[in-house]
């Protein structure tokens, strides 16, 4: 058995101290991380939202060709494409629309 020095914490208070240290740690880190990646998906998405703005804007003046692949893998292109899917099906919509 190990000799203890009176008045020092006992095996068991070690033990609590050492699992409210790192459940302290894991929530440090866990705030971090979500703080690392809540800062790059905003700056994902404004870039996102400035490339589709420019596309309306004139801003980019690649042509765009739906059947060319670099044209369809610029961020532009997909911005069109999309635009492009839904004014394709807005007269299907329409139709649905009114028969309700």
């Amino acid at each position: 058995t190990a000799m203890q020095a009176p008045g020092g914490p006992s095996p068991g208070q070690t033990c609590v101290l050492i699992l409210i240290f790192t459940v302290l740690l894991q929530s440090l880190c866990v705030a971090v991380t979500y703080m690392y990646f809540t800062r790059e998906l905003k700056q994902m998405q404004d870039k996102y939202s400035r490339s589709g703005i420019a596309c309306f804007l004139k801003e980019d003046d690649i042509p765009w060709d739906p059947y060319d692949e670099d044209s369809m893998n610029s961020p532009c292109g997909q911005v069109k494409w999309q635009l492009h899917q839904v004014v394709r099906k807005a007269p299907r919509m329409k139709k649905l629309w009114a028969r309700s």
